[in-house]
Order: structure tokens, then sequence, then C-alpha cells
């Protein structure tokens, strides 16, 4: 028998369970460019009880999940900027690894320390994003050197308003580097780097909140096999654990991409830094012993 909360469970309703939560972290996760992992794991470590670590590495594998459901509906919009994303995925894709290596030696035996470890994490993510939340991006940024030799600028059809947008890339320089921090996030503690790319892309290099989600879905599924291959190939991977999470927000990206069309960009701000506390808030709990 399994524990859901207090209570036992079946292995049957175990799965059932988590793949209804993992259609909802799917969905949510498609919607806000986040992957799902960061609504994952602190469900799986705090309603079930499962090791930090396994849920770090079915989480990853749920990420891919995500971009595989969302990313191609996102593509065929025209809502994803492959500039930005290939930019960004160099810093992203080497942090992925560095943070899986480090949680898999350094504090594989720690599961307290990465619990507490997600929780300035994803505060500062919520920082990030509360702070731009009046505009969506500047009219007139800076010049960046960087965007107009790489061609990064682009524009998008807005659903909501019926009309093209045009945006200007900045800030380049700080938005590598903090997607390099996001890469290193979502190796270390399984929650795809979202929580940091978007904000990145939105707060420093002037991308549209839309065009920032959808890009970081696309962006995710890369870095996130980055981290997940180094847990594959240690043995650290629960296929048992993995599948029915997979599935679950494979289903729920879909329902997400379809969402992410018409939601206003105020809302889904607002909805990202309403999840991050809450995210936050459990696992500090969790990682200071008030839960188990």
């Amino acid at each position: 028998m399994l524990v859901f909360l207090s209570f036992a469970i079946s292995p049957l309703e175990f799965v059932g369970l988590l793949t209804l939560i993992a259609v909802a972290a799917g969905l949510t996760g498609a919607l806000l460019g986040l992957g799902g992992g960061v609504f994952l794991v602190p469900a799986m470590v705090v309603l079930f009880g499962i090791d930090i670590q396994a849920a770090i590495v079915a989480s990853l594998v749920s990420v891919i999940g995500t971009s595989s459901g969302s990313a191609a509906t996102y593509l065929r919009e025209g809502v994803c900027d492959l500039r930005v994303a290939m930019f960004l995925e160099v810093a992203t894709v080497v942090g992925g690894i560095a943070g899986a290596l480090v949680a898999v030696t350094l504090l594989a035996s720690r599961p307290q320390v990465l619990a507490l470890a997600f929780v300035p994490v994803v505060l500062l993510a919520a920082v990030l994003m509360y702070r731009s939340r009046a505009s969506d991006v500047s009219s007139n940024p800076p010049h960046d050197p960087w965007a107009d030799r790489l061609q990064l600028h682009g524009r998008y059809f807005d659903t909501a308003r019926k009309a093209w947008v045009e945006y200007r890339v900045t800030g380049t320089k700080p938005g590598l580097l903090v997607a390099g921090f996001a890469g290193i996030v979502s190796g270390l503690l399984g929650i795809g780097g979202g929580v940091f790319a978007v904000p990145a892309m939105n707060s420093f290099m002037n991308v549209p909140v839309r065009i920032a989600s959808a890009t970081s879905n696309f962006m995710i599924g890369v870095t996130a096999t980055a981290g997940a291959l180094v847990y594959f190939f240690l043995g650290h991977l629960a296929v048992g654990l993995a599948a029915p999470v997979a599935i679950g927000v494979l289903a729920g990206s879909f329902a997400g991409a379809r969402l992410h069309r018409t939601a206003p960009a105020a809302t889904l701000k607002g909805l990202f830094v309403a999840i991050l506390l809450l995210a936050a808030v459990v696992m500090l709990l969790r990682g200071t012993g008030v839960l188990h």
C-alpha cells in the first residue's frame, strides 16, 4: 500500500491520482512556459512522500512531455521565437548538465537541502515577473549589438487584440546569464528552468510574455533532456513513477497550449506569480520539517 497525505492507497489509486495531478501541472506549465515541474515536485514530495531526488527525475521527464505537447502548437501559430530560443539554449543546456551532476553527487544524500534550495529560486522568479506586471514590453528599448547582429527582433499576431505586435530584443548578455542559471536550476531541482527563462526574456530582453512563455516551452524540453540523461545513465530514473507523470503532463500540455492563444498577458503574469509563491511556501514547510 502507498500513502496519499495520511491515507493508505493502492498502487492503482496512486497512479490515477498522480496522473490527474500531472494533467493539471502540464496544463499550467504549458500555459506559462514553466514545464510543470515547479508544481509536480512539491506535489510528489508533500502529497505522496516520494523521495525528492526521484521526484526531480520524474519531473524532468514530465518537462520533456510538456515541451513535446505544446511546442509544436506554438511553432505552428508563430508565437515561438526560434532565434531567441537557440541563442539562450547555449547556456541552458550547459547549466542543465551541471545542475544534474551536482544533484547526484554533492547533494545526493541531502534531500532537505534540495527542498530548501527550491524556495529562493521560485521566489526570485516571482519577484522578476511581478516587477514587470504593469507593462509587457518597451516600445523603445536600448539598442543591443548582439540582438542586432543575430537578428533576434521579431513580431507576432496577437489574437486577443487582432493586431501584429513588433518587439525589439535587448539585454542579451544578462538574459544569457540568467538562462544559464535557469539550466542549473532545471538539472538541480527538476523544474524545467522556465521559472527563470520566462522572466529573463520578458524582464531583461524585452520579449512579450506570450512569446516568452511559448519560447520557454520549446527550450525546456532540450534543457530537461540534458539533465535527464545524466540521471538516466547513473541509474536514477524510476520508470514506474515517470510514466504516469509523462502521460498526464503530455495530455495537459495540449490543453494549456490552446488556452495560451487568447489569455491576456496580465492574466498570465498574475497566475505565474501566484503559483510560484504557493510552490515556495509548500517546499519551505517541507524543507523545515513542518510537512512530512
